[in-house]
């Protein structure tokens, strides 16, 4: 934003420059080289504050009706309107623009023209680039082409704006191989660095991952009710003569190979009573996270010192639906709160996640102490192995 103050030291080189030698030694102010500077000041100024107070934006151009239109160059005069734009233009104030309305202008902040009256010619071109191309940046080689420069002298414009600490290097995740180039004070935007999800231009899949499983375990906790008494284990009444049978035979093994009696495996129908267990919240219940309370939660729990929004929850949320983890719940009005979008897990997912992943840990055969001397006729043997046909059957 320029103030006032900045406004005024615009015209202060100038009012140097309208003094011309007068009689008797003395300095007199030319009244029209006055005019023109008090006319390139206010048109600066409204400029400025079109695009910092107004309806505009740095990316406003100003078309010379639009500066006629502010009321400032005196009556109109295209001559003198020509002579204020290239002053502007002399002093970095105003960019030049081209467009299908003709002949156009960008204003620039005097922090900005500063940094353009110190480059040279070749400096200023391949900086001007780099400021339009903004968080986006730029390729190197689009450079080179829009410029038609030669690459040694690219390159050391390139080097000695780096060595002003004006551009910077950046890698894009759309484009990982070409080098790009940026404004040193400015953030690369999500569209080139992939957002919180990449890390150094590479997708961050462990990340992505951890946040995923929080989300997930926040949402089934909302999505389940968990019985604790649906969970105990019902008597079976008694066991069946040929599991006593297999049991005195493994124990005689065993012994014999001194080691401790093993209790009997029932991690299966563990998980099975598990799973029973979670029942699902009645039709009207209006408790499920939405994205922004999921949002809320990653934020909390601090797993991360980035600051993670809702467009980039939603995202992880969306992954997740397709996946058939969760789905999205329409959920009506209550307690003042407007109908909104919720997400519940899916009962499926309940199973897969108590599901052991290796066929080899999940048998009988694969946890077995005594698997070694298990043989045909043995007392312990496939055919009459009790646990074996108990887990097929399940």
């Amino acid at each position: 934003m320029a103030s006032s103050s900045t406004a005024m030291d615009l015209d202060e080189p100038s009012k140097e420059a309208s003094k011309t030698p007068g009689l008797g030694g003395k300095n007199e102010v030319d009244p029209v080289l006055e005019v023109l500077n008090d006319a390139k000041r206010r048109v600066y100024q409204q400029c400025w504050d079109e695009v910092t107070h107004g309806e505009g934006n740095r990316q406003t151009v100003f078309y010379q009706t639009d500066i006629l239109d502010l009321g400032i160059i005196p009556d109109n005069n295209i001559e003198t309107l020509l002579m204020v734009t290239q002053a502007l233009l002399d002093e970095k104030l105003f960019k030049a623009v081209h467009s299908s309305e003709g002949l156009g202008f960008r204003v620039r902040s005097e922090d900005e023209a500063k940094v353009f009256r110190g480059l040279s010619a070749d400096q200023e071109l391949v900086y001007g680039l780099i400021d339009e191309s903004e968080a986006e940046g730029i390729w190197h080689k689009t450079i080179k082409a829009r410029l038609n420069l030669h690459e040694t002298a690219l390159t050391l414009c390139l080097k000695q704006l780096q060595q002003k600490g004006l551009v910077g290097e950046m890698k894009s995740v759309q484009n990982p191989s070409r080098k790009m180039w940026i404004k040193a004070h400015l953030r690369p935007s999500e569209r080139a660095t992939g957002g919180s999800w990449y890390t150094d231009g590479e997708l961050d899949e462990v990340f992505i991952q951890q946040i995923c499983d929080l989300l997930y375990a926040h949402i089934k906790q909302k999505s389940f009710y968990f019985s604790s008494s649906a969970y105990k284990k019902s008597s079976k009444g008694g066991k069946k003569p040929s599991l006593k049978e297999a049991s005195a035979a493994r124990d005689k093994v065993l012994a014999s190979k001194g080691l401790d009696k093993p209790e009997i495996d029932d991690e299966r129908s563990s998980r099975s009573r598990k799973y029973d267990a979670y029942f699902p919240m009645p039709a009207d219940y209006n408790g499920y996270p939405n994205v922004d309370e999921l949002t809320g939660f990653i934020h909390n729990i601090g797993i991360t010192s980035q600051l993670l929004v809702s467009s980039e929850i939603q995202q992880l949320l969306d992954i997740m639906c397709f996946d058939g983890k969760i789905e999205r719940v329409v959920m009506g009005s209550y307690e003042g709160k407007e109908a909104s979008i919720g997400y519940k897990a899916t009962r499926r997912t309940l199973r897969d996640e108590h599901e052991l992943g290796s066929v080899l840990t999940e048998a009988p055969c694969g946890r077995c102490p005594v698997f070694d001397i298990c043989d045909e006729g043995g007392p312990v043997n496939p055919k009459e192995c009790t646990y074996l046909d108990e887990w097929l059957q399940f």
